[in-house]
């Protein structure tokens, strides 16, 4: 009986070899219908913070005064943002310090206040006039947006305004980053 049982067990064994075993199926996906981040581009971007409101301009508008520095500095020509605040609704005063534009890439193209950018320039090889015109407008560039003002703010970068931006945002004099939407 032993032997009977041991050839059973042995042809069962078998048996289940031999067979096709049903394998679990992977789950079937559906096709994916996203291609990647939105690219909004340059333009114009609306943002809000603390009350204040707002508009990115990539590019921006040629400040003239700044210009004229950057001219008399002989630095390189820079790309200019411009960051129009309505702080007349707002509850604080407003700082912008920085513009950031993200690309399809994950690369982050930073634009900085002017005021910031201004004070890389060295005016100990120019004349006291002309280094005077530069500290008169860095300090002219210093005052925060106060509540009730509206004022274009004027940032500066060395690399050119991407084509392929997803994402914009202002940061604060404080680091706070606010995300602004292509209008």
């Amino acid at each position: 009986m032993k032997r009977v049982v041991v050839a059973c067990v042995g042809m069962l064994l078998l048996a289940g070899c031999g067979a096709p075993s049903a394998a679990p199926s992977a789950p079937v996906e559906a096709p994916s219908t996203s291609v990647g981040p939105v690219v909004t581009g340059p333009g114009t971007y609306a943002y809000e913070v603390g009350g204040a409101v707002g508009t990115v301009a990539l590019p921006g508008v040629v400040d003239a005064d700044v210009a004229g520095v950057v001219a008399l500095a002989r630095a390189p020509k820079p790309v200019y943002v411009s960051v129009v605040v309505d702080n007349r609704k707002g509850a604080a005063e407003v700082m912008p310090a920085e513009v950031a534009a993200y690309t399809v890439d994950g690369s982050k193209v930073v634009y900085e206040a002017a005021r910031t950018y201004l004070n890389t320039i060295d005016d100990s090889k120019m004349s006291i006039e002309d280094g005077n015109k530069v500290i008169a407008v860095r300090n002219k560039l210093l005052d925060p947006v106060s509540v009730g003002e509206t004022r274009t703010v004027t940032m500066l970068g060395t690399k050119p305004i991407p084509e392929d931006i997803v994402k914009v945002t202002v940061s604060d004099a404080y680091g706070d980053e606010t995300q602004a939407t292509k209008k």
